[in-house]
């Protein structure tokens, strides 16, 4: 004859479901839904609340009819006054030192001073060197004069300024994305939002550019900066970032930055901050 589970048993067993569907099952269906490269994981006070909702229904569910509190106590009763044969009661025996040591090592972890090595101080946005403050991009909103010069150099002839300007932003643009793509792609991706094909393979993943946190809250010159000063270019607060970006002075000139620049924000669907005026 098939022995029954006790109602004990499937309350444990529902408590392990439900546990694993919140730890394992919904991070990898979000992963799939958003088709994102890694699972998302669900926050720690959430999981929380889940599991006790979990206990709540089960409580509910075993209070309802003493029939079924009766079902639920008999075991741990039966576990506590003892007298169980062989192997049973040595398990017995074992559980009830476990149990008890467990709480005591978890509570003694959370009181037992700790040796931690001191705090870094963290800053999102340095404050940028005052040779860069003042500079802008040339190719967002070029001056009448580069325009006349694209436009005799293209043989554009009668052509207005303003679709002469349109045009040179557009075919800047063009350029900006062939470099950011040669350049900035491997780690940024191609749609700059930090899944490039070697962002894996950092510590840290590449800054998401379409993340309104990041590029949107800063001036065209902040990331001149970054861009070209790189990692190794942050102040002493902000090296708690370990950041991996190269020092792309060694590697661009001014003007191929400022384009990919131009590029990288039309890439990420995002606009810049716009310099603030003092009056």
């Amino acid at each position: 004859m098939k022995r029954r589970i006790s109602l004990f048993g499937y309350a444990v067993i529902t408590l392990v479901i439900v546990y694993t569907i919140v730890k394992l099952v919904i991070p990898r269906v979000s992963m799939w839904i958003v088709h994102w490269p890694y699972p998302l994981g669900v926050p720690t006070t959430l999981a929380v609340i889940y599991m006790l909702l979990a206990m709540i229904g089960l409580a509910i569910y075993i209070t309802m009819s003493e029939k079924n509190m009766e079902e639920f106590l008999t075991p741990i009763r039966n576990f506590l006054r003892g007298g169980q044969p062989g192997m049973k009661g040595q398990a017995r025996l074992i559980a009830l030192v476990l149990i008890p040591g467990l709480a005591g090592w978890i509570a003694y972890d959370r009181v037992a001073p700790k040796i931690q090595s001191p705090t870094g101080i963290r800053i999102q946005h340095p404050t940028i060197p005052g040779q860069y403050e003042k500079l802008i991009n040339p190719y967002r909103d070029p001056k009448e004069d580069t325009v006349k010069v694209f436009i005799e150099k293209e043989g554009l002839g009668a052509m207005k300024i303003e679709e002469a300007r349109a045009l040179l932003v557009q075919k800047t643009m063009a350029e900006g994305r062939g470099l950011y793509q040669r350049n900035c792609r491997p780690c940024h991706g191609s749609k700059a939002d930090g899944n490039g094909p070697m962002a894996l393979g950092f510590r840290l993943r590449p800054a998401n550019f379409r993340d309104p946190g990041t590029i949107p809250t800063v001036v065209e010159a902040y990331v001149f900066w970054r861009v070209k000063e790189g990692g190794r270019g942050l102040p002493r607060e902000s090296t708690s970032w370990d950041s991996a970006m190269p020092r792309w002075k060694d590697e661009l000139t001014d003007d191929q930055i400022w384009k990919i620049i131009l590029a990288e924000y039309n890439t990420a669907d995002v606009e810049p901050r716009k310099p603030e005026k003092l009056e």
